[in-house]
């Protein structure tokens, strides 16, 4: 902008010199210009660097938070409930407590430890416990499975009485997903089986399958149980939606007739 400015300043001076023989200094208007330009271009950096130390902080954040959510969180509203129901006698109400206190205290310190490490590293990978981090640059089938069968082993009360557990994490040659993608497909995975462990009472089956179908990649988490009956969206349902949106894909969440619950994202293959 400044250079054209300039142009068509000494342009116009230029032609009025030739037709007035008017002779306009335009030194101290050129310098003006180039200050008022260099000027323009920092203030524009510095926004933009504003911008983006905004946008990675709120990432961060959200990131940190949707871990303490599918991790901590899940242990204490277990002990809540514990608390709530009283269905134990007291002394193993008490046992139930400390373990659950224990394993809060363990997963606590493990996301601080996690997040102390380089921030590289922690790009390339996914927090899931103390100790058990996966590699994103894995194949997203493999990753997939290990967030399945870590959730699996998690104390829910509805993974008790699971009988049949099918699944499927397709191989899919071409299927070129980018690390913040995974990151997201994994929360959505853990997420949803979370859900079915709290909420599908009476469940005996799970099905959980990645594809690819016309086009399109689907991440289904189908159970048998009584599912949630509440209208109310909570935290969860919101973090699924989050996670639709980054991905670009369309999130559903049904009842199954006879019974039971379909948990399904679906997003487009860009070429």
């Amino acid at each position: 902008m400044g250079i054209i400015n300039s142009s068509s300043l000494i342009l116009f001076s230029y032609v009025i010199f030739l037709i007035e023989k008017w002779r306009i200094p335009v030194n101290p208007v050129l310098l003006l210009l180039a200050i008022n330009s260099i000027g323009i271009a920092a203030l524009y950096k510095y926004n933009r660097a504003i911008n983006l130390t905004i946008k990675i902080r709120h990432e961060l954040i959200e990131r940190t938070f949707e871990t303490i959510h599918n991790g901590p969180l899940q242990t204490l509203a277990q002990a809540l409930k514990l608390i709530r129901e009283r269905d134990l006698p007291p002394d193993e109400l008490l046992e139930e407590l400390e373990e659950d206190l224990q394993k809060l205290n363990h997963e606590l310190r493990g996301i601080y430890e996690f997040l102390q490490q380089e921030p590289i590293i922690r790009d390339k990978s996914l927090y899931l416990r103390n100790g058990l981090v996966v590699n994103l640059e894995d194949e997203i089938h493999q990753v997939l499975y290990q967030v399945y069968d870590y959730t699996l082993e998690r104390k829910l009360p509805y993974f008790k009485t699971l009988k049949i557990k099918l699944r499927n994490f397709e191989s899919i040659p071409g299927c070129h997903l980018g690390l913040s993608q995974k990151r997201s497909l994994c929360r959505f995975l853990e997420e949803a089986l979370c859900n079915v462990g709290k909420h599908a009472m009476g469940a005996t089956r799970l099905e959980v399958y990645f594809t690819r179908n016309e086009g399109r990649y689907t991440l289904q988490i189908i159970d048998n149980g009584l599912g949630i009956t509440s209208c109310k969206e909570g935290r969860g349902t919101r973090q699924l939606r989050n996670i639709a949106r980054n991905t670009h894909g369309k999130f559903r969440r049904l009842p199954i007739s006879p019974r039971g619950t379909l948990c399904e994202l679906s997003w487009p293959r860009h070429k």
